[in-house]
């Protein structure tokens, strides 16, 4: 019960990811859905805010062109005091001041004293265009905060007063109720008036919460959702209309920019989002709930339907196990009952001729034969039912493949002889010996496959086992392990059924051999068991190969095995070139190496095997990134060859190779010319290309072969560096 229940979890978990996933998803696509919505729904209002105040500035400029018409021809227009006049006016349009200025920064109020403006020479220079319209801050001389609204006019002159503008002042309190919304969704809005610079001009906030320049507060209080400082100035700058989002003080707020119909200026306004989206979070969470809901009544039909499926396929597999089961039933039947028909049929002659001491030897022989043939079928059967349930522990321990080839010979040498069989042994291929693996159903593997080629190959057969290494991986061997016969073959419709349980071919002769029908069945279930592959390839009448691969580890040597090969090595090395003094000196001598090895042990063998043979020296870097600086800081043409390793930390051989190659750019010339030998357990076809690309020369493999290690040296010497 608890197994069933860990099974199931993987499906749980995948429909929960699946879910928060769902849920991710629709999140995000709602929220796009709703940030697009409440942008244009903000923009409509602000543009319906910006009319509103479009109406009133344009309002304050007429008055300011009629005033200034009246001053100019009081005489003409029937009023009698202009000064009156301008008070009645102020009352009606509720206005707290009006102003004469000057080019020279003074003011005359209307009905008022005159004084010193203190504007800005920006402001007072735009009193030369008639016409020109402003709108500032102000602070009277009383401190009135005030909304100065400037009109440039044609130059006149007022109670002996010189004038070039007229500028009404309004209470800043009257704007900031214009720049406000009276709809109850944007009571916590912030609407502020600027120019194309972000400096504020009208706001409809308290002056605490009043910024001189808003892109300022926004760049230095603030965090930019959907868009950067910089592109949110640039189109405000350019007058663009947009919405984007910004937190300010742990609140999310929409700003929402468009510029302003009367002036050169922009409207920039802040909108909270819990406001702008209330309307619309209800509507938000009913349609996740619904999505929710959907969703789990779509999982429940899929789970049901795959309910039913497997069901269905259990039902389906249950009727196939039932047929599977009769036919092997009566397969083992008939070939339970062969040999023990045979034991009791030459038991029984046993018996009737007990006074025959050569028959009862000759019976006694093949009863025994014909019981070792069933008891072989009953291990197999065993073999089967325990490999079904898990039953077969694997394990791993170091072995000898001499030791195993000559057991084999020994388990096989009486099958050969009585069918006067050649059994050949081709391990050449293999250099290592030692290897950890199952040796155990490595062995019945292979007794499996020998006993097979000797029942099916007719007296006198040539049976042939042999072994290849198929690549190599970091301490690993592919092992390929052939079983070749020349006898009877098989049919190419019976290879698809070759390795089904009690399956044997029915043709002419073929009945005369004897097989249980189990042995490959067997192999295969061993063969898989231990993570490997099996295959078959047969012709009638030409004979049969069967092909098994597998992987096996190179067991760790102790330091003390190591030191002892480098002796050896450098013993075999020296009692070799002891007769050959006369002969063609060493292709290392004099030569210079430079060794990128990460294990000490390895480049102490380098450099023995390098001293042993003559060379002048050799320089060890523990990785290729060190490798790549020894090399760097060397004189050019210091080092004749480099010696790399593949798997290295930091940097690894085909980066440094190709690291010291691109030196050459740099104007260091050797960089393109020395060799690079690739020295690594690495030894598949992809891994030598690889070398090949990074700018390396040649590729051995470890462990190092002496003599292909010389003469690939040797070549290198005479042809260089291919890329030079």
């Amino acid at each position: 019960m608890g197994a069933k229940k860990m099974k199931r979890w993987p499906l749980f978990a995948a429909i929960g990811i699946l879910l928060i996933m769902l849920i991710f998803a629709v999140d995000g696509i709602q929220r796009k859905f709703i940030y697009n919505d409440r942008t244009a729904q903000l923009q409509m209002y602000y543009e319906q805010l910006d009319s509103v105040i479009t109406h009133r500035f344009k309002r304050h400029f007429r008055l300011l062109t009629s005033w200034t018409y009246h001053l100019k021809h009081q005489d003409s227009t029937g009023i009698e005091s202009f000064q009156q006049y301008i008070s009645s006016e102020k009352r009606i349009w509720d206005v707290e001041d009006i102003y004469l200025l000057n080019k020279s920064g003074r003011y005359l109020k209307i009905g008022g004293n005159p004084g010193n403006s203190g504007l800005s020479q920006e402001v007072i220079d735009g009193f030369d265009k008639i016409g020109n319209q402003q709108i500032l801050k102000y602070t009277t001389d009383e401190g009135k905060r005030q909304d100065l609204f400037i009109l440039s006019v044609n130059p006149g002159t007022y109670m002996n007063f010189d004038y070039s503008a007229m500028a009404m002042g309004i209470s800043i309190t009257q704007m900031k109720e214009r720049m406000s919304f009276g709809n109850d969704k944007f009571t916590k809005t912030e609407n502020y008036l600027t120019d194309r610079y972000g400096n504020m001009i009208i706001s409809s906030v308290s002056k605490w919460k009043e910024h001189d320049n808003i892109l300022e507060y926004f760049r230095t209080e603030g965090v930019l959702e959907n868009t950067s400082y910089e592109k949110l100035s640039e189109k405000i700058e350019n007058r663009e209309t947009g919405s984007c989002l910004i937190e300010l003080d742990e609140t999310e707020y929409y700003i929402t920019y468009l510029p302003c119909s009367t002036l050169d200026t922009m409207l920039i306004c802040l909108t909270p989002e819990k406001q702008a989206e209330a309307g619309i979070i209800r509507v938000r969470r009913l349609s996740l709930i619904f999505l929710l809901t959907a969703f789990f009544v779509v999982m429940l039909l899929i789970f049901l339907i795959l309910r039913y499926m497997k069901v269905q396929d259990i039902l389906a597999v249950m009727r196939t196990t039932n047929d599977t089961k009769t036919k092997f039933l009566a397969n083992m039947s008939h070939d339970f009952r062969t040999p023990m028909n045979a034991t009791v049929g030459y038991l029984t002659l046993m018996r009737e001729n007990a006074d025959d001491p050569e028959k009862v030897k000759e019976y006694s022989e093949k009863a025994e034969a014909a019981c070792r043939n069933m008891m072989g079928m009953i291990n197999s059967v065993l073999d089967l039912s325990k490999m079904e349930v898990g039953g077969h522990d694997i394990n791993r321990e170091e072995f000898s493949l001499d030791e195993l080839i000559e057991s084999l010979k020994n388990d096989m040498a009486g099958m050969l002889m009585q069918k006067n069989h050649k059994l050949t042994v081709d391990r050449m291929n293999v250099i290592e010996d030692v290897f950890i693996g199952d040796r155990e159903k490595i062995e019945t593997i292979l007794v499996n496959l020998l006993q097979n080629a000797i029942t099916f190959t007719k007296d006198s057969g040539d049976i042939r086992l042999v072994f290849e290494e198929d690549g190599r991986e970091d301490n690993s061997v592919y092992l390929k392990i052939k079983v070749v016969d020349n006898g009877i073959g098989m049919s190419e419709e019976f290879l698809k059924h070759v390795f089904d349980p009690f399956e044997r071919e029915r043709r002419q002769n073929a009945s005369k051999e004897q097989g249980t029908g189990l042995g490959l069945a067997v192999t295969r279930n061993m063969v898989e068991m231990l993570g490997g592959t099996i295959e078959a390839q047969s012709r009638v009448d030409e004979g049969t190969t069967f092909i098994v691969r597998l992987k096996l580890d190179y067991p760790e040597k102790s330091e003390t095995e190591l030191m002892d090969e480098i002796q050896e090595t450098i013993e075999q090395a020296e009692a070799e070139t002891e007769p050959r003094q006369d002969e063609e000196k060493s292709a290392f001598t004099d030569m210079r190496f430079l060794a990128a090895e990460d294990n000490e042990l390895n480049a102490e063998i380098i450099v023995e095997i390098l001293n042993m043979k003559g060379a002048a020296g050799c320089d060890v870097a523990e990785d290729g990134e060190k490798a790549l600086e020894v090399f760097k800081n060397s004189e050019p043409g210091y080092y004749d060859m480099i010696l790399m390793d593949i798997q290295m930390p930091n940097m690894d051989g085909y980066q440094a190779a190709a690291a010291i190659r691109a030196l050459a750019d740099e104007g260091r010339d050797d960089a393109s010319k020395i060799p690079i030998l690739a020295m690594s357990a690495n030894a598949f076809k992809d891994d030598i290309e690889k070398t090949s690309e990074s700018g390396m020369d040649a590729h051995i493999p470890k462990p190092i072969d002496n003599k292909v290690f010389e003469s690939t040296v040797r070549a290198l010497k005479i042809r260089g560096h291919k890329g030079a």
